[in-house]
């Protein structure tokens, strides 16, 4: 438990020094003389106001950036850091050069040469208090860093043509909305972190949305376009989202570390991601805390589960896909409503405390490649918890830990159904035979019995099994065909047409299920069917 209280410091501690960071960008160039180079010249705007910029290419195409008119004294002052500090002489203060509207030009003329305006340069508009509404040119390609951080902008209209924002550009600023270009290929670190978003597209040429980027906005809705590949640490807070979906192209997700804090109410109850063709990767902490998360749709294309991923959210079920190997710990403990879970057939651990705090599962069918199941993994509070539990592991996994902490709780009976002939082994094995609650059953509910005649394929199938019921070449009269899940509960019913019968099992979850045909005679026939 030290270790768990330990990295959720941590992940307090990352909030408090990324906010540092973003600070110490702007708050450190004001302790040297100016670190930038001179205006070039100044021109005013068709309104009247007088803009300062910074030639960028004196040939052919010639270019010009917007640029800040402050002299170095103002860049030497520092930022009050007390109240008593305020109003005192030698601190930065807020200015005010600029109207509530700025527009920038497209071209300026300056001693017989037209430049184009290419650019908005770093700390162009720093702390500009006052300016309301800025309008960008066509020309406009890039918005450099800080930008406008710190200033009053409520609105931007955007050139159709930016294609970089870079770090902290619109940060700590109270804007309400702002369309980024279709052109759009790079979002720096910060760079609308604490503004006043409450709606986002992220175009579809943003292949990283990086750290802090939405960090500390009121987002209500975030759209995610194919071509997105990674989201970073921070990039956005679901504090007033209520739906997520990803999108195919994401092949790593690291939300985590102050994406959500414990004790905090969320608004976000349906998250999914869309099936891709590349591997995908859920960091530590990914969605840890959302306490009205209640649809968690995981696609296949996932290959890994983060520590704490999906602690203490609202999820009633989960079914994880077939190629992870392994639940991380906590990964789903203190899930509140979880009731149905099912494991991939090629899991092999089950991390400590990975299912702990969780009363409502009461049963889960436990896959035959998992090797070793961690300490307090399935341990709940006396009375509620795991009550039956399907294990189909010819050899007893490991459990325990090796460090005395229990692997189930210790009160109430555990119905444990094993391989055949494995009861003896499972209650000599080491951790196993610990347990005086448990009560071992052989081949109970999810066994095999069906002829050779009996043929079912393919197994495992992805849209439909066919099954073909023959007896001495003769075609025996079948009545009903169902499929159960692992729990023995009926999730299908087939029509009985033809020969094979042709069974859909495209909308059932990726799993194990057991196939059961009866025949007029009221004799059944099962076999063990996986879902891939």
């Amino acid at each position: 438990m030290k270790k768990k209280i330990t990295q959720r410091k941590r992940i307090r501690g990352y909030f408090g020094t990324a906010l540092a960071l973003l600070l110490s960008l702007f708050t450190g160039s004001l302790s040297a003389q100016n670190p930038y180079p001179d205006y070039d010249f100044m021109i005013a705007n068709a309104d009247g106001d007088t803009l300062y910029y910074r030639i960028t290419s004196a040939t052919a195409p010639y270019t010009v950036a917007v640029t800040r008119c402050h002299d170095s004294v103002f860049h030497t002052l520092p930022l009050p850091q007390s109240s008593v500090e305020i109003g005192q002489p030698g601190f930065l203060y807020p200015v005010y050069d600029y109207d509530s509207l700025i527009t920038i030009p497209s071209s300026v003329t300056y001693q017989g040469q037209t430049y184009s305006v290419k650019s908005i340069d770093k700390e162009a508009f720093y702390y500009q208090k006052g300016m309301h509404t800025v309008v960008l040119p066509a020309s406009v390609e890039t918005i450099d860093t800080g930008a406008f951080y710190g200033s009053t902008l409520h609105q931007i209209m955007m050139s159709p043509n930016v294609t970089r924002i870079n770090y902290g550009a619109f940060s700590s600023t109270p804007l309400e909305s702002i369309d980024l270009p279709t052109v759009l290929t790079y979002i720096g670190d910060f760079a609308f972190s604490y503004s006043s978003l409450s709606e986002v597209e992220i175009p579809a040429g943003v292949t990283v949305l990086p750290y802090g980027a939405f960090q500390g906005c009121p987002l209500t809705k975030i759209t995610f376009h194919e071509g997105l590949q990674e989201i970073e640490q921070l990039a956005f807070s679901a504090r007033y989202i209520d739906t997520l979906v990803f999108p195919r192209s994401l092949q790593k997700i690291a939300l985590g570390d102050g994406f959500s804090y414990e004790n905090e109410d969320y608004s976000c109850r349906y998250i999914e991601f869309q099936a891709g063709a590349n591997p995908l990767e859920l960091a530590d902490f990914c969605f840890m805390g959302l306490n009205h998360l209640e649809t968690l749709i995981l696609s296949d294309n996932i290959v890994r589960l983060g520590h704490y991923c999906f602690e203490k959210t609202a999820i009633s079920s989960v079914v994880i896909p077939p190629q992870v190997d392994t639940i991380p710990e906590y990964c789903f403990e203190g899930c509140p409503n979880l009731n149905y879970v099912v494991l991939p057939q090629q899991l092999a651990v089950i991390d400590n405390y990975a299912f702990s705090a969780t009363p409502m599962l009461t049963q889960i069918a436990i896959p035959a490649s998992v090797t070793s199941i961690g300490k307090k993994a399935f341990f709940t509070s006396a009375g509620e918890g795991l009550r039956v539990l399907d294990i189909y592991c010819e050899t007893p996994p490991a459990i325990n830990g090796g460090d005395g902490y229990p692997t189930f709780s210790k009160q109430g009976t555990i119905y444990v159904r094993v391989p055949c002939g494995k009861t003896a082994e499972y209650q000599s094995a080491p951790g196993w035979s610990n347990y005086s609650n448990l009560v071992y059953e052989e081949c109970v509910g999810l066994e095999e019995y069906a002829p050779a005649d009996f043929k079912v394929y393919p197994n495992p199938a992805s849209d439909y099994v066919n099954v073909q019921c023959t007896m001495n070449n003769v075609q025996i009269e079948v009545e009903t065909v169902e499929v159960l899940d692992i729990y023995g509960k009926l999730v299908h019913t087939e029509n009985v047409t033809g020969n094979p019968i042709r069974v859909n099992v495209s909308n059932l979850p990726a799993g194990v299920y057991v196939l059961r045909v009866t025949n007029g005679d009221g004799k059944e026939y099962r076999q063990k069917i996986v879902r891939k």
